[in-house]
């Protein structure tokens, strides 16, 4: 019988903790829509069509989360497309199944808060470092998100969005929020997204304004990549 450190304990903890979030993550699958060999390598999906790739071992401490919504409701596949997230910065992604276009805002956003209850839930998420991206009207649902929540989100990523979703702004409860926004040249909605940049200058929210060339259109999955990559830099 071996006598166990404080940090042997630590770690037998830890180990546990991961045993229960793989037995879990086997119980999602057995309920999804997707057959576990269908999806994409590590990543699992529930019964509400919410897929997630987690840590894949035990982790020294929680880590960030990229929250994808897709106009279309959030794959597997969406995460497959932005997998350098996880593999080169370490922070696990999420997609919202429900949240879409041309559906009810309030039921969208209700499903999101429900995802990030259910992250938060697997101990695994810095809980402090929670971020939305969205392309077009998932955009505008992600920014209205993060801005009415700040306790919850701690800013956005979007493609093209526009500001329509945007209900609530508190300044001072959005001062340590982030925003990648993202538009382009002949985007429909570019001067939504300059004047959200200039407002977020104005009070001092940490934000970047970035332009590329073209029409409105979701860009490369590279461009989320340097949005996470812009706000890892932030912290």
């Amino acid at each position: 019988m071996r006598n166990l450190t404080g940090k042997d304990k630590l770690n037998d903890y830890r180990e546990i903790a991961f045993l229960y979030v793989v037995v879990a993550a086997l119980a999602l699958c057995a309920q999804a829509e997707w057959r576990p060999e269908e999806l994409p390598p590590g990543v699992i999906c529930d019964s509400d069509s919410d897929c997630f790739l987690l840590p894949s071992a035990p982790i020294q401490e929680p880590v960030p989360v990229l929250i994808y919504l897709s106009c279309t409701g959030g794959k597997p596949w969406d995460i497959d497309s932005v997998r350098a997230v996880n593999d080169r910065l370490g922070w696990a992604i999420a997609t919202c199944g429900k949240s879409r276009n041309h559906r009810s805002t309030a039921l969208n956003e209700a499903d999101i808060l429900r995802l990030q209850a259910k992250l938060e839930m697997t101990g695994q998420i810095d809980k402090s470092k929670m971020f939305l991206f969205g392309f077009s009207g998932q955009g505008a649902q992600a920014l209205g998100a993060a801005l009415r929540y700040p306790e919850l989100f701690a800013g956005a990523i979007t493609d093209c969005a526009h500001t329509g979703g945007i209900t609530h702004f508190g300044p001072e409860i959005s001062a340590n929020q982030l925003f990648y926004i993202i538009t382009k040249t002949d985007d429909w909605n570019r001067q939504h997204n300059e004047n959200l940049h200039a407002l977020f200058v104005d009070y001092g929210i940490r934000d970047t304004l970035i332009i590329t060339p073209g029409e409105h259109g979701i860009g490369p999955a590279s461009e989320v990549f340097d949005g996470c990559s812009w706000i890892q830099s932030k912290f």
